[in-house]
């Protein structure tokens, strides 16, 4: 059974992908978020690194519609939802009170969304390593997070799978993405690293609320959402150089790859079924031995696009994220 969500990096342009009605949603990279066009535009600050600019498209089955929560718009098939958030930080005081408020009015919008069970989050923080000790940006995201996902629930937040990376600290927009679908995923948790909501006070006064990744299942079949995954064992960052550091976050995307096939029982998902992959990099002079280091680990039929941002510990080199299918390819 093919996947609902159909993701795929293109040669072409913006306005020329928004011309095709399947698309849920198209991403641009090395624009601000504020300069969305439509509800299906979703530009992203961070630049590519590629030689050959590309776009991300989702495609979808069926008629896709748009519309705006507040200040998140959405774009709407009958099997899944994207929302998207841009708030503009010059309207706030600080990051702890935008990241409550962009995730309150996520909040409200799952509410009453007919798709109201997050899949994946994406997180885009301007300067996420800025300030020191507990009033680094990244903290202070976590810690509005947190807050706002407290006063919605009393017990354990949804954790689905999330990305959360630097966009250049020039940009203005705390930009928030997600997926979402009528009905829960599965979570799936890393066996080599501490869950992230578990981590020791010597990250921050609250821990990031994410899983490791989410098992998504639409129409019959599956998807997994892969989070952001760098060189962390336990709760530990490993390395201190890049190649290092890829080869490390490659044994832990196997190895939640790893446990998703048995949560499946299934001999999938693995690298090369229908997947994609995000990789982040924090220093662009670096990109090029990230992707020869990467080409010998991911088979030549993953796509894959490397873009600059910085990572969530000022210790973190680069970050892998993706979306593969789970029932073969």
């Amino acid at each position: 059974m093919n996947p609902v969500l159909q993701v795929s990096y293109e040669k072409r342009g913006v306005d020329a992908a928004l011309q095709d009605d399947s698309v849920l949603a198209v991403f641009g990279f090395g624009a601000s978020p504020l300069s969305a066009t439509e509800a299906r535009h979703v530009p992203v600050a961070l630049a590519q690194l590629d030689p050959e600019p590309v776009v991300e498209i989702w495609r979808t089955s069926g008629v896709v519609r748009t519309g705006s929560w507040e200040q998140l718009t959405w774009a709407r098939c009958d099997k899944m939802t994207m929302g998207h958030l841009a708030l503009d930080l010059r309207l706030f005081d600080d990051m702890h009170h935008a990241s409550r408020r962009a995730y309150e009015i996520v909040q409200d919008f799952l509410r009453q969304s007919p798709h109201h069970c997050p899949m994946k989050i994406w997180n885009y923080v301007p300067g996420i390593n800025e300030g020191e000790g507990d009033e680094e940006c990244y903290r202070q995201f976590c810690v509005g997070r947190a807050e706002a996902l407290a006063a919605d629930l009393a017990e354990q937040p949804p954790m689905p799978a999330a990305t959360a990376i630097g966009a250049p600290a020039s940009e203005h927009a705390l930009q928030i993405y997600l997926l979402a679908t009528a009905w829960p995923g599965i979570n799936v948790e890393n066996p080599r690293q501490v869950n992230a909501w578990h981590y020791p006070r010597q990250y921050g006064p609250r821990s990031p609320l994410f899983s490791r990744g989410t098992l998504m299942r639409a129409n019959g079949a599956r998807q997994f959402l892969i989070s952001g995954t760098a060189s962390v064992i336990g709760h530990e960052t490993q390395h201190d150089n890049t190649a290092d550091q890829v080869h490390e976050s490659m044994r832990n995307v196997n190895s939640l790859l790893a446990e998703a096939r048995r949560l499946l029982g299934s001999t999938h998902p693995a690298l090369g079924d229908a997947g994609v992959l995000r990789v982040y990099v924090r220093d662009p002079l670096e990109f090029g031995q990230v992707k020869r280091v990467l080409e010998t680990l991911i088979p030549d039929d993953v796509q894959r696009v490397y873009l600059q941002g910085d990572i969530c510990r000022i210790d973190l080199l680069t970050e892998i994220d993706g979306i593969i299918a789970c029932d073969g390819a």
